[in-house]
């Protein structure tokens, strides 16, 4: 028995298909069962906290399990991070995968955040906030000297990344597209990007739940499309949160979070097997 190939307008009917339904479950998230992450976590569950100061950055490693939370007490106006593979760092997160695979640029609850490989790396299991950016990315020198003058140096995102990686025998190569935290950046129907004042919410936290062993590097400077340029004290926790059960949400939402984790679990156990 003979098999038609696929014609562009079947592969069409199908892109529309998946869009469709990314699309209905990105509108049923936030209503969606939560994992009901604790608001204020147990001190036992808690393996690091700490406190980055305006301007600064930190750096650790993340192992697959745990979760990172930050909390911006104090409402600054946007933290950076950057993610790599601890077992092979030429393996980092991937904002456009991130935003494509999804389908929508509005990452939160529910949704993950992905690898260059395709592969789910970070579950983002709360957030408060509600707004995170994966388009407009890090401030830098260069942006910082537009806005206040060749002289007008501030420390920034890109610099702090690069010293960050410098901490793992890593280089300024290895510096690539973040995601920007409590970073409401919205667009108007012309497509212009602008910065919600009222969406960033002091007191807002987001956790972010490791799926497999991680680098981790954390930049406290302001947003470049913030009106307000100074930072606020963030913090952040380490904590031993719940293994995911079989309905976990973050998995199950659509066919590509499903094929992303399938990705992540088959490398894991390749690696395991390499090393028994």
């Amino acid at each position: 028995m003979s098999h038609r190939e696929p014609t562009p307008e079947d592969y069409r009917e199908r892109y529309f298909a998946l869009k469709a339904q990314a699309q209905k479950a990105n509108a049923a998230r936030p209503a969606a069962r939560r994992l009901e992450n604790p608001a204020v976590l147990p001190p036992a569950s808690i393996a690091v906290e700490d406190v980055i100061p305006p301007g600064w950055y930190w750096t650790g490693r993340l192992c697959r399990g745990q979760s990172l939370r930050l909390v911006n007490d104090a409402g600054t106006p946007g933290v950076s991070a950057l993610f790599w593979n601890t077992e092979d760092t030429s393996e980092r997160f991937n904002p456009g995968d991130t935003v494509k695979v999804q389908w929508t640029a509005r990452i939160s609850r529910g949704h993950l955040l992905l690898s260059d490989m395709g592969r789910a790396i970070v579950s983002i299991t709360e957030d408060t906030g509600g707004y995170n950016d994966l388009i407009a990315n890090a401030t830098t020198r260069r942006a910082f000297a537009r806005r206040y003058g060749a002289d007008g140096y501030r420390r920034n995102s890109h610099d702090n990344f690069v010293l960050a990686a410098g901490k793992h025998g890593l280089t300024q190569r290895d510096v690539g597209p973040c995601i920007g935290f409590f970073a409401p950046v919205v667009t108007d129907e012309a497509g212009k990007f602008s910065w919600k004042v009222e969406a960033v919410k002091p007191g807002a936290y987001v956790d972010l739940r490791a799926e497999m062993d991680l680098l981790v590097a954390l930049s406290n400077c302001p947003h470049f499309l913030s009106p307000v340029q100074e930072s606020a004290p963030v913090r952040l926790q380490i904590w031993n949160s719940p293994a995911p059960g079989a309905g976990d949400p973050n998995r199950t939402a659509t066919e590509e979070s499903v094929r992303a984790f399938e990705n992540t679990d088959a490398y894991l156990a390749r690696n395991r097997g390499d090393r028994q």
